[in-house]
């Protein structure tokens, strides 16, 4: 939300609830992108034992 328009419009109360709203988000975004980040780590692994399984396969 633009700052201008909390600063500017909103009751405080309705401040606070948006800027406490944004730190609940935030950390719940940051968890998603671990989360995201353990995935991808995970894939990667198992693409690379995917790869060396072949290999073992064709030799």
């Amino acid at each position: 939300m633009k700052k201008w328009l909390q600063e500017g419009f909103l009751p405080m109360w309705a401040k606070e609830s948006v800027l406490r709203d944004n730190r609940v988000l935030l950390r719940e975004n940051e968890a998603l992108r671990q989360q995201v980040k353990e995935l991808k780590a995970y894939i990667r692994g198992m693409q690379a034992g995917l790869r060396r399984k072949r290999q073992e396969e064709v030799k």
